[in-house]
């Protein structure tokens, strides 16, 4: 069963914006992550401030840095009721998103926060 995703996001604006406005979490609690714990659990060495969002049935932990990643593939995938209304609300936004058309299933949509991010997004 999955409990958690950590992330990480480099505009700390997207907290709000895009994890609770956008997707609808709840923040649970904001903590740091200190530069002992992050250099045993991710050999960064650094002290970042993270929070702890909540869904329906799983967390996730958002860390803020300054540090780029390039994501590939790496995506999380979401089924919500309205996924038209994501949609829009993404885009009134500013957030980047990719919708292909299929005829014999749903379309592929995918969200990205300003981090680059990707979140595929699914009709429950």
């Amino acid at each position: 069963m999955l409990e958690h995703i950590g992330i990480t996001i480099n505009e700390k604006n997207d907290i709000n914006a895009f994890y609770k406005d956008l997707l609808g979490l709840k923040e649970e609690r904001k903590f740091e992550l200190y530069e002992d714990v992050s250099e045993k659990l991710f050999g960064t060495g650094d002290r970042v401030p993270v929070a702890l969002l909540s869904g329906e049935d799983f967390f996730m932990e958002v860390f803020l840095t300054e540090k780029k990643q390039t994501p590939v593939y790496n995506h999380i995938c979401i089924s919500i009721e309205d996924r038209n209304d994501i949609i829009q609300k993404a885009k009134s936004k500013g957030f980047p998103v990719t919708r292909i058309e299929r005829e014999s299933r749903d379309d592929i949509v995918f969200l990205r926060d300003r981090s680059g991010n990707i979140f595929e997004i699914k009709d429950r």
